[in-house]
């Protein structure tokens, strides 16, 4: 049988219209298509364009659905999102998700500013999906699952203090972290205290061809278990992507911010054509460009 004949027979025993209520008005909706394809379609939306699409032609699919496409989300002291079409940083539309009824598609920015570091776990039940492009999660606390659902689209992202940990309860490390993000174009890290870096750490990162593809990459609380010889022949193949590296030398042997300030020497006199000279922080002053102080990437 034919791919035309099998199509026939399935649709066969399924071609009366669907009658279906619109928001329990008694008012029936028919659709000309068999019940199975309109099943099909308000429970495998394939985008949220199309979604939007088809909640605003009919609220059908909202009530069998109730997906919310959303451009952000931001919890900082509440959860709140832009009411313009696209996410424009005024978090002037506020957004109750205790017992909602819904659940939130958000299609461009996600930010968590969280102290007790539970709110990215609360929030994830109620996300249908996340294709946010833009990340900022500020002390959040995560399952290397929860954090692959969130992060699956993630361009940019900015991760302050967070702990993602394996089935096995143990901390993830930076390389993993950026080994899940192969789509990554600029990262800012904040380090944990060293706990989230080994011996191997800077060479497992220089071998990913993802991260040669970065624009910027941003360090800070530059722990001294991070191999900084490797990393700064590394800085020195790739001048295409804009470093920036914060230590603070007061935890730091001096040996080691002996290679770092000579390493800040040869920046200064490096050709680096039309690329962005590294900054390099040591104690909020920038020794590589003119001492510029407190002048870390604002993330």
């Amino acid at each position: 049988m034919d791919i035309t004949k099998q199509i026939a027979a399935l649709a066969i025993p399924n071609r009366r219209k669907t009658p279906v209520f619109v928001h329990g008005s008694s008012k029936r909706q028919y659709f000309a298509f068999p019940k199975f394809v309109m099943d099909y379609i308000h429970k495998n939306p394939k985008s949220s364009k199309l979604w939007k699409k088809l909640i605003q032609s009919c609220k059908w699919f909202f009530d069998e659905n109730p997906i919310v496409v959303i451009p952000c989300l931001h919890f900082v002291n509440g959860c709140s999102t832009c009411s313009t079409q696209h996410c424009y940083g005024v978090h002037d539309r506020p957004v109750a998700l205790i017992n909602a009824p819904f659940k939130l598609w958000i299609t461009e920015l996600l930010e968590i500013v969280d102290r007790c570091a539970a709110a990215a776990r609360y929030l994830i039940p109620c996300i249908y999906k996340c294709d946010a492009e833009d990340m900022r999660l500020y002390n959040a606390l995560l399952t290397v699952e929860e954090f692959e659902f969130l992060t699956r689209k993630v361009l940019d992202a900015v991760f302050f203090a967070i702990g993602i940990f394996d089935k096995n309860k143990r901390l993830l490390k930076f390389e993993k972290i950026l080994e899940s993000l192969p789509h990554i174009q600029a990262i800012s890290y904040f380090f944990d205290d060293g706990y989230d870096v080994t011996r191997d750490t800077v060479k497992k990162i220089v071998e990913m061809e993802h991260v040669k593809r970065l624009y910027r990459m941003t360090l800070q609380d530059i722990p001294e278990n991070f191999d900084f010889d490797a990393f700064s022949k590394f800085m020195l193949e790739n001048k295409q992507i804009w470093f920036v590296l914060a230590f603070y030398d007061e935890i730091f042997p001096e040996e080691y911010m002996i290679k770092v300030k000579a390493f800040v020497e040869k920046l200064k006199t490096e050709n680096y054509g039309n690329h962005r000279r590294p900054a390099i922080y040591i104690n909020d002053i920038d020794l590589v460009n003119d001492g510029d102080e407190n002048g870390i990437v604002n993330p």
